[in-house]
């Protein structure tokens, strides 16, 4: 039996029947019946498959019917993509929410997508729907299914995951489901993904089956992800980022697992992330800017904490990773006598530190999500770490633009050129794919760095990407940029529209049927997309100049000593900024330095401290004209939390709750 290339459903069952139970496909601490344990299992694609099919016979025997909404309330786990499979497998639409969700916004989801089955992580999450299952008559049919056992005996409508795959083995419905999913078409609603919400209310956006498998074949339309995928090399994914999450969905489960066939490795949680980067050695991570840069600081702070002569040699290689970084940016190449220091430092240096961080068999990583630093994205390139930045949006599916290693020129040929090109694509795939994957550093030998100096010099000076970039438009997809400076998009990624919002959906299009994103930026000569903030984030100076804080305050967080920080300034004479210090290393530098404290209070009061971040401010002041310098700053002793209203699931900053919460101390700093 075949199934549809072109819906989420039809590319799953599809790519199980092929691999069957020779490949697993999932992997997380958890054991059959959902409780956590503390070494990795594994599951096959047949295995999941087989899973997915008996828990939609389960869920068609509760009633669930075609375009009913399931929701799926949990952390990333092997359980949310089956749970996923088995709702598209029903006909049915997934609504996946932020684990972390407050219960008001619980509430509100609940009720706005007229959910039928709400599937949870545990126990403690079935408790908040319990509550307000309880509490509003509304919701009293709502069906409750947790992703593990149920202690005791469960309440009327709730169920335990296996419960159903039971329910749906014993109900011979697998007929039904394969009806089901043969109906499955690309015009069908996958998922409406409830936006995180920095202003107003979130809104719910729909995605088609269509919008998504567009997404796919867009972000692998590249010449090197082309021939990934002909390889089937079957590459270990570090998933931590939350499903929900069109970025994390996307990446990681529709084109890591679901096209390339790749092993979806569930981290942890999120608090567990280094400690599963040196137990699961990835060949390939996508993640936020917060991530690259914590990981950037960490390297940095142990370097520090090193002899002279180590210090030393790790400044030099990095040097000869910046020329290396900065060649592939311009589309230069690089003299021998500098490719082969590039290549010294790899087996000096770099490959040590990537060793130590389980990041030693990395093949590839992305950035999305937010703005990443030119600075830690170059530092990233420079370890011969292969880092690029993607844009998009929920409402795109959410990749518009991406900074893949491209051939930015063209040169006609006869066939021995062509032959000849092949080649060299060929032996890089050998080398930079299959070998490193393998945890095997093509310079560590004589023989494999010549090769690729061989094809660097012959051809690969030409791969393109360019860090303080978010790359070049994907296939099928058009920009424009808009006299006030917003980004405006068309493409077959772009949504269906807001759920239940019809002027809401109306007002994001231009009337000849742009999408508006929201978001500012430029080209540059070459094609390639600077974003520079949100549009509704600009800050408009009362001397009248147009100045974008999302750019500074990267910059801020970039540096040593920093957490968090945001830029404020609007409608002011000069702008001013409230910053977190990274208090772990707050307080290493304390100790160092013998300062007395017993309390974060203590320690952003005290002088040194002060004078300190004021040494890395400025450090940023120095690179910006006067009008965009940050004149005054408070140092703030917590950071900012979902918790507490500061920021989206997303961990953007909700600039309006902050500014009305520190009101007062920002007030402060324009009374000087």
């Amino acid at each position: 039996m075949s199934y549809r290339h072109d819906t989420l459903c039809g590319i799953f069952h599809n790519q199980a029947l092929r691999y069957g139970n020779s490949y697993p496909f999932l992997m997380g601490k958890f054991d059959d019946e959902g409780r956590p344990t503390a070494a990795y299992h594994s599951i096959t694609w047949e295995r999941s498959r087989e899973q997915v099919l008996d828990l939609a016979a389960g869920l068609i025997s509760l009633g669930l019917m075609q375009n009913d909404k399931v929701i799926i309330f949990s952390e990333s786990r092997p359980r949310w993509i089956i749970a996923d499979q088995a709702i598209q497998a029903c006909g049915a639409i997934g609504v996946p929410l932020y684990a972390t969700l407050m219960r008001a916004d619980l509430l509100y989801m609940i009720q706005d997508s007229e959910a039928k089955i709400i599937i949870i992580s545990s126990q403690d999450k079935a408790r908040e729907v319990l509550v307000l299952r309880e509490s509003f008559p509304e919701l009293a049919k709502l069906t409750v299914i947790s992703m593990g056992p149920w202690e005791g005996v469960p309440p009327d409508k709730c169920h335990s995951f296996n419960d159903i795959v039971t329910l749906g083995k014993n109900a011979h419905m697998r007929e039904r489901v394969e009806e089901r999913l043969q109906r499955v078409i690309p015009s069908d609603i996958a998922s409406i993904i409830y936006t995180s919400g920095t202003t107003g209310i979130p809104k719910g956006v729909i995605l088609s089956h269509s919008n998504f498998v567009s997404n796919i074949f867009q972000c692998t339309s590249s010449e090197l992800m082309r021939r990934q995928k002909e390889r089937d090399l079957h590459l270990m994914v570090l998933v931590h980022l939350p499903l929900c999450h069109s970025y994390g969905r996307s990446s990681d489960y529709h084109v890591g697992g679901l096209y390339l066939g790749g092993i979806l490795a569930f981290a942890e949680n999120i608090d567990t992330i280094a400690r599963d980067l040196r137990e699961i050695r990835p060949h390939v991570i996508n993640s936020v800017p917060r991530f690259f840069e914590k990981t950037y600081t960490a390297i940095q702070s142990q370097v520090s904490k090193q002899n002279r002569l180590s210090r030393t040699l790790f400044s030099w290689a990095l040097d000869k990773g910046q020329l290396y970084a900065d060649a592939m940016a311009s589309g230069r190449r690089l003299s021998h006598f500098h490719l082969n220091q590039f290549a010294l430092a790899n087996i000096l240096v770099f490959e040590k530190i990537k060793k130590i961080i389980g990041m030693d068999r990395l093949v590839f990583a992305t950035a999305g999500g937010g703005k990443l630093s030119k600075e830690v994205c170059s530092f990233f390139r420079s370890l011969n770490i292969q880092l690029s930045e993607g844009y998009g949006l929920t409402e795109t599916s959410p990749v518009l633009n991406f900074n893949s290693p491209e051939i930015m020129e063209s040169n006609p040929g006869g066939s021995v050129r062509k032959w000849f090109e092949e080649k060299i694509m060929e032996t890089t795939i050998d080398l930079m794919v299959v070998r490193q994957s393998q945890g095997l550093s093509p310079y560590t030998n004589l023989f494999t760095a010549a090769k690729l100096g061989l094809c660097y010099m012959a051809f690969l000076h030409k791969l393109r990407v360019k860090p303080g970039t978010v790359g070049r438009p994907v296939v099928w997809t058009q920009e424009k940029i808009a006299p006030d400076g917003e980004i405006l998009v068309k493409g077959p990624q772009v949504f269906q529209g807001y759920w239940k919002l019809p002027e809401e959906t109306q007002k994001s299009f231009t009337e000849d049927g742009w999408f508006k994103t929201g978001d500012i930026g430029a080209f540059d000569e070459e094609g390639f997309l600077v974003i520079t903030d949100r549009k509704k984030d600009l800050i408009i100076t009362s001397g009248g100049k147009n100045i974008a804080p999302h750019p500074l305050e990267v910059s801020l967080i970039a540096r040593p000593f920093i957490e968090q920080a945001i830029v404020i300034g609007d409608q002011r004479n000069y702008l001013t900024a409230l910053i977190v210090p990274d208090f772990k290393e707050m307080k290493t530098f304390a100790r160092r330095n013998s300062l007395p404290y017993e309390t974060e209070e203590d320690l952003v009061c005290h002088r040194i401290i002060i004078d300190l971040i004021q040494a890395e401010l400025n450090t940023v002041n120095d690179t910006l004209p006067r009008y965009e310098q940050i004149k005054y700053f408070t140092l703030l002793n917590r950071p900012f939390t979902e918790q507490d209203g500061e920021l989206t699931p997303t961990l953007k900053l909700k600039r309006t709750m902050i500014l009305e919460k520190y009101r007062d101390r920002i007030d402060q700093m324009y009374r000087h």
